[in-house]
C-alpha cells in the first residue's frame, strides 16, 4: 500500500536544447518545490536528450494524479528522489518512460538513469505510485493509451539495486483501482473494463506474487455489461466490516446504476451483488435509475449506501413531470446480501437541496414538484381513492430579490446555496394541522439538506 510519500510534478521552462530538437514542456501539476538553482532541471534534462536522441517531445499523463510529463518524488524508505519522464521520439512510433534517480547521499548534484523502456502505447494514461509488493518502496505503475478507445495497458516497474526493472504484464482496464480489498493489508490492482467484442465487462484483481515478481491476476468478476462508461469510482465501507468498491456507470437512455465491488472471505472470490443476469440475458439491478443521484454516506455512519429511485404516487392523469421521485437509500448487508432500508429522500437537482422523509410520514405523503414556481409541495396520500390529502409542507426558492418581498415569517427554516455565483434561499414552510404528521423546526431543519 502506499507509503507517507511526497509526489512532486516538476514545472520547468521549455528549453530549446539542440538544433532540430523539440521543445520540452515539463508540467505544472503538483509543484510542491521549484526545481534547485543548482541544476535539477538540467541535468533532467540532460538525461532524457541522451535517452531520446536529437529530437524528441514529452508526453504528459491524461488522468490520476500526477499530469506532469516529469514527476519527482521521493520513495518511503530512502533519502533519494526518483524522476518518471515520459516522451516520445521522432523516428519511433513507440513511447517512452525514462526511471531517473537522485543520490543524495552520495552526489546531490548527480541523476543518474536506472532505465528506459518502450510501449507500443499512443499515449500515457496514468502514473501512479504505489507499494504493490509490500517491500516498503513505492513501485511505478503507467497505463498506457491504445488504439482502441477505453482500452489501456498497464506496466508496472520496480527499483532493484542501482537498475530500474519492468515486470511484464499483459493485462488492460478501462479503469483501475489500487486499494485493499482483501483486507490482508497489501495492495490490490483491480482492473475494470468495459465489454467489447471478444469479452463481457469484468473486475479482475491482481495481486503481487512473490514467485512471479509480478502482480498476476488472481480474481474476477462480470460486471452490468449494458454499462457503456464508469462515470465515478471510489472506494470506502459497504458494509460495517467490508471495504468495497462504488462504481457508478452510465447505460442507454440516460440510465445510471450503481455496482458494489467487494471480496468474499468466505468463498474466496470477487463479489457483485447488485448485479443478476436473467436467463434471457437480461441484466437486473435494483439501484438502476434516470436520476443523476449517486452512491453516498447518506446518514453518515461511515457506511456507503446506494440509492433506489421510484415515482411517488399520484393521481391519474398526472402531468409525468410533475411527479416526484423518491430515493430510497439502502445499506448492504454481506451476511445475507439483503439490503437495509436507512431513509429515504425527495430531490430536487435543480435547485441543490433534499429532503429527508421523515419515519411517519414514510409510505403516507406524495410530493408535487412545480418547476417553473421553484416549488415542490408535499400532501398526504390517501391510498384507498389515490387522491392528494391535505398539503403537509412546501419547500421554495428564492432570489434575494423574491425572498425580501416574500412573506418571511411563514417559513419556519430557511437555508442559503450558493449557485453559479447566485445566492439563493431554500425556505419550508408547514401547513398541516394533523399533530400525527406535524414536525418541528428541529426536525424540519434536519430534514431540509443543502447539497455540496
Amino acid at each position: 500500500m502506499k507509503k507517507s510519500n511526497l509526489t512532486i510534478g516538476i514545472c520547468l521552462l521549455c528549453t530549446v536544447l539542440l538544433s532540430g530538437c523539440a521543445d520540452i514542456s515539463f508540467g505544472e501539476q503538483t509543484l510542491l518545490r521549484p526545481p534547485r538553482a543548482t541544476g535539477d532541471s538540467a541535468e533532467i534534462q540532460n538525461i532524457i536528450r541522451e535517452e531520446a536522441g536529437s529530437s524528441y517531445s514529452m508526453k504528459y499523463p491524461e488522468n490520476g494524479d500526477h499530469r506532469s510529463a516529469v514527476t519527482i518524488f521521493t520513495a518511503s524508505g530512502d533519502k533519494n528522489e526518483y524522476a518518471a519522464a515520459f516522451y516520445a521520439t521522432e523516428n519511433d512510433s513507440k513511447l517512452n518512460i525514462s526511471i531517473i534517480k537522485h543520490d543524495t547521499e552520495k552526489d546531490p548534484e548527480e541523476w543518474v538513469c536506472l532505465g528506459s523502456f518502450s510501449n507500443p502505447g499512443t499515449g500515457v494514461d496514468r502514473l501512479i505510485l504505489d507499494d504493490i509488493n509490500n517491500d516498503g518502496t513505492e513501485e511505478i505503475l503507467v497505463g498506457w493509451s491504445t488504439y482502441n478507445t477505453g482500452v489501456n495497458n498497464l506496466s508496472a516497474y520496480s527499483f532493484e539495486g542501482e537498475g530500474a526493472r519492468e515486470m511484464t504484464l499483459d493485462e488492460n482496464y478501462t479503469d483501475l483501482v489500487i486499494t485493499d480489498l482483501t483486507g490482508d493489508n497489501l495492495a490490490d490492482i483491480i482492473l475494470l473494463s468495459l465489454r467489447n467484442e471478444k469479452s463481457p465487462s469484468t473486475a479482475k484483481l491482481l495481486q503481487y506474487s512473490e514467485q512471479e515478481k509480478k502482480p498476476i491476476a488472481k480474481f474476477s468478476i462480470e460486471l452490468d455489461s449494458e454499462v457503456t462508461e464508469f462515470s465515478s469510482i471510489s472506494c470506502g465501507m459497504i458494509d460495517n466490516r467490508c471495504p468495497g468498491i462504488i462504481l457508478e456507470g452510465s447505460k442507454p437512455g440516460d440510465l445510471m446504476t450503481t455496482q458494489l465491488i467487494y471480496f468474499n472471505k468466505e468463498t474466496n472470490t470477487l463479489a457483485n451483488p447488485l448485479v443478476t443476469v436473467g436467463s434471457n440475458g437480461t441484466v437486473n439491478n435494483i439501484t438502476t435509475r434516470k436520476d443523476v443521484i449517486t452512491a453516498r454516506d447518506i446518514d453518515s455512519d461511515g457506511i456507503t449506501e446506494v440509492p433506489v429511485v421510484s415515482p411517488m404516487p399520484a393521481p391519474p392523469g398526472t402531468e409525468a413531470s410533475s411527479v416526484c421521485s423518491m430515493t430510497s437509500w439502502k445499506q448492504l448487508r454481506i451476511k445475507d446480501g439483503s439490503l437495509k432500508q436507512k431513509t429515504s429522500t425527495v430531490t430536487n437537482y435543480n435547485d441543490g437541496y433534499y429532503f429527508i422523509i421523515p419515519d411517519k410520514w414514510n409510505g403516507n405523503v406524495t410530493a408535487v414538484n412545480h418547476a417553473d414556481d421553484r416549488c415542490i409541495e408535499f400532501y398526504k396520500w390517501n391510498k384507498d381513492s389515490s387522491s392528494l390529502g391535505e398539503q403537509l409542507l412546501s419547500i421554495k426558492r428564492f432570489t434575494q430579490t423574491e425572498w425580501s418581498k416574500a412573506e418571511q415569517d411563514k417559513y419556519l427554516v430557511q437555508k442559503t446555496i450558493n449557485k453559479k455565483n447566485n445566492e439563493y434561499i431554500i425556505a419550508a414552510r408547514l401547513y398541516t394541522t394533523d399533530e400525527s404528521m406535524k414536525l418541528s423546526k428541529e426536525e424540519l431543519e434536519r430534514s431540509v439538506v443543502v447539497m455540496k
